[in-house]
């Protein structure tokens, strides 16, 4: 019984670190549901001596601290990197810098808190910004707060810390002193620049 109990806990400790840093499903994301299928859990044969249970489950510390990875792609396509050949590019859009180009795409990763995105490439043709936002006026405020909170959420997982925070509507987040530092902009401000008009956005900059 002793050695069952490790082997769990074993398993749990290896399971607890792989999952470490993964990017997992996105924010609004939409996912097909999987029924899960479970084996019958086969009853305690009589005669098994359970006396020690309780001194075998007794509270351990078995916390990991487990470093965070960096966010190196998002919406499937990597920073510095090429454009993703699955993306379907719908148009060309204003762009940023001298010699790259912007991109309105369809990525092959999205959320349903976007209608709208533009990937910005360099003259390399590296992606080195993103730009997912949405056009459609906000009724709610707190609906836009909750959608702020949930990426801030989902970007706790990766190696990344606060900037600036100055209420419940926006923040910013970097991974410096890293090099190459990528910095996110999030915002349920109102926005209008270039070819953009936004209810709510988050920017993505990876400095080169």
């Amino acid at each position: 019984m002793k050695l069952l109990i490790q082997i769990i806990l074993l398993i749990f400790c290896i399971q607890t670190y792989s999952s470490a840093g993964e990017s997992g499903e996105l924010p609004g994301q939409e996912v097909n549901n999987i029924e899960e299928t479970f084996e019958e859990i086969p009853k305690e044969q009589e005669g098994v001596d359970v006396s020690n249970v309780g001194e075998l489950l007794d509270p351990k510390n078995t916390n990991i601290d487990l470093p965070k990875n960096r966010l190196l792609e998002i919406f499937n396509q990597y920073f510095l990197s090429e454009l993703n050949n699955e993306i379907n590019i719908i148009k060309e859009c204003e762009n940023i810098i001298d010699g790259g180009k912007c991109y309105v795409v369809e990525p092959t990763k999205s959320s349903n808190h976007f209608n709208n995105y533009h990937f910005y490439t360099n003259s390399l043709n590296q992606v080195y910004s993103i730009i997912a936002f949405n056009d459609m006026k906000q009724g709610d405020l707190n609906k836009c707060k909750d959608k702020i909170a949930s990426w801030k959420e989902y970007f706790n997982s990766f190696d990344l810390t606060e900037k600036e925070n100055d209420n419940s509507l926006n923040f910013i987040l970097t991974d410096a002193p890293q090099q190459n530092t990528l910095e996110i902009f999030a915002s349920c401000y109102t926005e209008e620049y270039r070819d953009i008009k936004s209810s709510f956005s988050i920017k993505f900059f990876k400095n080169t």
